[in-house]
Formats: structure tokens, C-alpha cells, sequence
């Protein structure tokens, strides 16, 4: 299958292109190394699409999580970086991505190596499977270097990924690669294998589009946009506030959406609800409690796509709960943002107090509006304190008009 082109988004390969011509070679071992939260499985998923679509076998291994949520992964990142094809072309994406991935769960087990050469010679004898690429989530870092051997035994490119804190100073890898955060976008540096200056990213590296943190600082009002819903409740407030600061609107709606506010409408048309498709099981499994297969439910959690999709900074209203997830429908916007890597922050009506996600954890802190693309949503049931904090958000951020 040809591959899609340079529309969609590959922020991240172009900058692992920078760092290897050419890509990672067979026999090679890259690895890439962060702090917890900051997209080392995205970024590892990215690297194996590429690879699938341009019709090249990929074994991906899972160490700590199940092969539904892996398939899962892959369908997520799957809708925003190739939702904007035609349906036939989004369709061929994913059939080549089925019929050259196999996944390898071992369910929390430590990975040993030569289980995995095992592995890979029950794939060549039963199905004629020779995978080009091995992407290993979640090994050890001790297993590095029998790792190496294997790449160079079998003549295969392996892809890993650690946490910082759990590689320490070396790594024996061909190529180790640093991603992490710099000023609020996400970068790349080589710690070994690369002489090339480290890359940036963008805020929407992981995203359906780019999206660039803005250059000059704190945005001017007027040049500013919310997206949102227009829903009431928090969407409505969010847009009162932008209005009476003179920010602009964009409200995602569709066919059955009750709107509370009109301003900067945006019907979304079927192929672009199409783009934010997502599977409900997935969203249920990801905020841990079920969701009904409505299409209302779908739709909304289609808009809610669209509005994360196109900020660089990501505003919510509503509750955080024990497990870090956020109630209610808003917790997907919430799960959207730390998939794509968004900067993001939550008021919690509960503790009546903005908290940062930090990659992590949440911590408490209070925002300006330092980015011209934001989006904001939240619970219909907003409380007073939930209203007074969206108005002190605007008026810190711009003043008063």
C-alpha cells in the first residue's frame, strides 16, 4: 500500500527521520527513553504504522497491558493520524495494518528474550510471518542487551522504550532517544547513536494535526480561539467568557445537538464525525465505566475530538476522581488530551481548585490563557464556584475589556 502522504500528521517521524536517515536499520536496536506520561508508547505505535502501511510485517509486545487495549491503542492513533482520508483509503490503511500486525501480550510477565526468539519462529513456522520490526512496550532495561544480540540475530530493527528513572545512565542500545518536554512542547535529543540537534515536536505531535504552542507568549484576545461545544453548563461558559473578552468561537455541533450558544457555530458533517469515531469499549476500559453504543453518545464523543483536537492548550470543568480519570462524558476530552500530550488542565468542582496534569499526576496550580487555540468543556451541571473560575480564567488571562 502506498503510503498516505504528507498531510497527516508525522511530526514525530519526520523528527526520527532527522535523527536516522533511512530509519532504524535491521539488526539495530533503538530504544527511547522519558519520564512516565510523556507518549513513549505513542511515539513506539507511530513508528510501527509507519512500517504497516508501507506493507512491512510488525510484531508489536506488550509486557503490562492486554491485547484489547493494545488493538485499542492502535485504533485510536490510527483515527487521528489518518482521519482525514477517504473512507476507502482510511479502509486500505486499516487492512494492512491487521494483516501484517501480530501482537504479543504476556500479561505483566517479565519478557525473556529468548522466549521472544520463540516466538518469532512459531510466527515463521505457522503463518510465514518474518517480522521487519519488533516494538517491545514495557521490558526491562536489563534485557537490552540480549536484545541487541536477538536484533542482530535475526537481522530485525527493534524499537523498546523505558522510563528515565528506570534506564539510568546507559542504555545498550545502537540508538537512544530522549523524548521530553520542553517549555510546554514535546522534543526529541540523542543520547547516543546521532549527532543531530534535538527536534521539537509541536503540542499536537500525537494529535490528528499539528499544532504549534504560540511563539510570541500570551496571545491578544482577538487573536485568540475557543473551540468548544456550546452545550450548557461549563461549554456555555466557556463561550459567554470568550465572547465578553472578544476571543473567538468555534462550537462543534451535529444533527440532534441541543446548543445553548450559536456563536462561531460548526455543524460537523458525517465524514467529519467519521474522524473522531472511536470505539466505546475502548472509552470504557479507558475511564473505567460503560458507556450505551447511542449514536448520541458516539456523537458526542466524536465533537469532543474535534474540540481537543485543534488546541494546543485543553480547559475542563468537573471532577477528578480517585483513579486521575475525570466524570462524565468530559473525562474523554481529559483522556484525549493526555493521549495527544495536550497541555492540560481541570477545575475540580469538588475541591474548587484548578489542577495541572503533569504527565503523572495532577497538581495544584492556577492557568492564564497563554496559547491562541484552547479548548474548553465540562460538566453541564457547572456550580457556582465551576462558573466564577472559567470568568477568573478570562479576566486573569486578558483583563478586562
Amino acid at each position: 500500500m502506498a503510503h498516505p502522504g504528507p498531510e497527516h500528521n508525522q511530526a514525530a517521524l519526520r523528527a526520527l527521520q532527522a535523527f536516522l536517515p533511512g530509519g532504524l536499520r535491521p539488526g539495530q536496536l533503538g530504544a527511547i527513553v522519558s519520564r512516565p506520561g510523556l507518549g513513549k508508547t505513542q511515539l513506539l505505535i507511530h513508528l510501527a504504522l509507519d512500517r504497516l502501511v508501507n506493507g512491512q510485517p510488525v510484531l508489536h509486545v506488550a509486557v503490562r497491558e492486554p491485547t484489547a487495549a493494545v488493538r485499542d491503542a492502535y485504533d485510536s492513533m490510527m483515527s487521528g493520524i489518518y482521519g482525514h482520508l477517504k473512507p476507502l483509503e482510511r479502509a486500505e490503511a486499516a487492512l494492512a495494518v491487521e494483516r501484517l500486525r501480530v501482537i504479543h501480550a504476556t500479561r505483566g510477565r517479565a519478557l525473556d528474550v529468548s522466549r521472544l526468539g520463540e516466538v518469532l519462529d512459531v510466527l515463521h513456522d505457522m503463518i510465514d510471518a518474518r517480522p521487519r520490526m519488533l516494538v517491545i512496550d514495557g521490558m526491562a532495561p536489563p534485557a537490552s542487551s540480549a536484545l541487541r544480540e536477538l536484533a542482530a540475530q535475526r537481522n530485525v530493527a527493534v524499537w523498546t522504550a523505558f522510563s528515565r528513572e528506570e534506564e539510568g545512565d546507559q542504555v545498550p542500545a545502537d540508538v537512544v532517544l530522549e523524548l521530553y518536554s520542553d517549555g510546554g512542547q514535546l522534543a526529541i535529543r540523542a543520547l547516543a547513536g546521532s549527532d543531530h540537534a534535538p527536534v521539537r515536536l509541536g503540542a499536537g505531535a500525537f494529535a490528528g494535526a499539528p499544532v504549534e504552542p504560540d511563539a510570541t507568549g500570551r496571545p491578544e484576545a482577538a487573536g485568540c480561539t475557543l473551540y468548544s461545544g456550546g452545550a450548557a453548563g461549563a461549554e456555555a461558559a466557556f463561550g459567554e467568557a470568550a465572547e465578553h473578552h472578544g476571543v473567538r468561537e468555534v462550537n462543534f455541533t451535529f444533527d440532534g445537538h441541543a446548543q445553548a450558544r450559536k456563536r462561531g457555530a460548526h455543524p460537523l458533517t458525517a465524514r467529519e464525525l467519521a474522524e473522531g469515531d472511536v470505539s466505546l469499549a475502548y472509552v470504557s476500559r479507558r475511564l473505567r465505566r460503560g458507556y450505551s453504543e447511542s449514536a448520541s453518545i458516539r456523537r458526542v464523543l466524536q465533537s469532543l475530538w474535534h474540540q481537543v483536537r485543534n488546541a494546543q492548550v485543553v480547559y475542563v470543568v468537573g471532577t477528578i476522581q480517585e483513579d486521575g480519570t475525570v466524570t462524565g462524558g468530559t473525562g474523554w476530552s481529559v483522556e484525549l488530551a493526555r493521549m495527544w500530550n495536550k497541555r492540560l488542565w481541570v477545575f475540580d468542582q469538588d475541591k474548587e481548585q484548578w489542577f495541572r496534569w503533569a504527565g503523572d499526576e495532577w497538581f495544584a496550580a492556577e492557568p492564564v490563557i497563554d496559547a491562541a487555540a484552547i479548548c474548553g468543556t465540562g460538566t453541564r451541571q457547572l456550580s457556582g464556584p465551576g462558573r466564577a473560575a472559567i470568568d477568573a480564567l478570562f479576566a486573569r488571562s486578558f483583563g478586562e475589556p
